[in-house]
């Protein structure tokens, strides 16, 4: 590792610092996606500057110009599209929310018994469906001999919606902190009765202790950390909490994702391989000289460096091969009505990962699919409509601020962070929990006429 290399990551720390501010204080701008999806690109673009893999390709001139055209059409996508939202379709609703309160939601728009019976009834479905999970697979992942050969084994013998639903942790833990932060709100007059803060709490964090343990089976980083980023989110828009406030809760949550990113791998490969060191090896990194803590973070360095280079590999391979043409982005509709609907299936996408890049390696930054259907124009158009839809769920959050609105942006928050390593467009369960979302918000949610006051139910 050059002095030239650490200079390049230092110059990458330095801005994601400079862009995370603005992410928290810009007053035109704050909490938008514009600051937030810069920020992450700064550590996407710093981290692989280490070179710490002798497998890992050095980005060529025309390469870092797609990166750069990339966020450059974002930032134009992103004011472009908000000026749109802002000036046509937010406007009549801004300030139309009166009674929102120190959550961000108003207090006459949220049925809280609903809702925690919807959190009970995802938490009693997520149990039955683990226990048909262990019937057809016969275990789970982290408790399997070979974790990640189970992982995939466990894929093909458990059909979609069980594995789903037995997953459903990753939707009511974040139900029920978004709960627990509601009802903690200091008392307001536009809501007479006082709510029992200890009968809302208690009953919600055995739910989220279980769920916890139940998504930690899977033994998949990438849930546990959807869980806690969406959390994390929920927190900032509906506490806007100051430092100090800040400062108790936010160290947990960022060690359990420090711990989740850096321990999972760890332990499958120990459980798989019998080593700690088979990443080390098969990225061709020479660890030898790391101390324990630094071994601990390279999973971390291994995800967002490689999945630059996977970006890297399958731009130059559709420079000569076929583009999939849409194929890969409508994979995830295909995969669930192809079986109801055969006549799709002639719509699946056909590449082979081990051509692109490498046959263990199944990511490359969200960019990856629509590179793979659009080649280099993907570098252009996706990232300044990604921008428009992201500031429209922005601004319905600052306009609207309710159950849908704050749960999508949170939602969103994670979706942006996740950019440097995955798309989240080609995942079918994104589309499940956004439909969730809506006929969640469609039961909790009251009708409010002007003028006149309700309670909560």
């Amino acid at each position: 590792m050059g002095a030239y290399y650490m200079f390049l990551f230092s110059i990458f720390l330095i801005l994601f610092a400079v862009f995370f501010y603005l992410f928290l204080r810009d007053r035109k701008h704050q909490f938008s996606p514009l600051w937030l999806m810069l920020s992450t690109w700064m550590i996407g673009l710093g981290v692989p500057q280490l070179h710490l893999s002798r497998i890992e390709k050095d980005w060529y001139p025309a390469f870092w110009l797609l990166l750069i055209v990339s966020l450059c059409m974002f930032v134009i996508g992103f004011y472009v599209f908000d000026w749109i939202w802002r000036k046509n379709v937010t406007r009549p609703f801004m300030g139309a929310d009166k009674s929102a309160g120190y959550s961000g939601v108003s207090s006459q728009q949220l049925k809280i018994n609903s809702l925690r019976v919807i959190i009970y009834a995802l938490f009693f479905i997520s149990l039955i469906a683990l226990a048909m999970f262990y019937t057809r697979a016969g275990n789970f992942p982290l408790l399997a001999p070979d974790t990640d050969v189970f992982r995939f084994v466990a894929d093909e013998q458990v059909p979609g919606l069980i594995n789903y639903t037995a997953q459903f942790a990753r939707l009511f833990i974040p139900l029920s902190f978004f709960l627990i932060f509601y009802v903690a709100r200091p008392f307001m007059s536009s809501n007479p009765e006082p709510i029992n803060r200890n009968a809302t709490k208690w009953d919600l964090i055995l739910i989220i202790l279980i769920g916890a343990i139940s998504l930690t089976l899977f033994a998949s980083r990438t849930q546990i950390f959807f869980v806690d980023l969406w959390v994390m989110a929920l927190y900032l828009l509906m506490r806007k909490p100051n430092l100090k406030q800040a400062l108790k809760f936010y160290p947990i949550f960022l060690l359990i994702s420090v711990l989740v990113l850096a321990a999972v791998p760890l332990y499958r490969q120990y459980k798989s391989y019998g080593t700690t060191d088979y990443l080390a090896g098969v990225t061709s990194i020479d660890s030898s000289g790391f101390n324990p803590i630094g071994k601990a973070l390279l999973p971390i360095y291994v995800g967002v460096s490689f999945n630059q280079q996977a970006l890297l590999h399958v731009t130059e391979y559709y420079e000569t091969n076929d583009l999939q043409r849409g194929k890969v982005s409508l994979d995830p509709f295909t995969n669930i009505f192809g079986k109801a609907i055969p006549t799709l299936n002639k719509y699946k996408s056909d590449f082979d990962l081990c051509a692109i890049f490498k046959c263990w390696w199944n990511t490359g930054t969200y960019l990856f699919p629509f590179v793979q259907d659009f080649g280099k124009a993907a570098f252009v158009f996706v990232p300044f409509l990604l921008a428009g839809i992201l500031a429209a769920v922005w601004r319905y959050w600052q306009s609207s601020p309710n159950f849908l609105s704050l749960n999508l942006y949170a939602y969103a928050c994670f979706f942006i962070i996740m950019t440097i390593y995955l798309s989240f467009t080609v995942r079918a369960e994104m589309y499940l929990d956004l439909f969730l979302l809506l006929a969640i918000h469609l039961a909790v949610s009251k009708k409010v006429i002007p003028g006149y006051s309700t309670n909560i139910a």
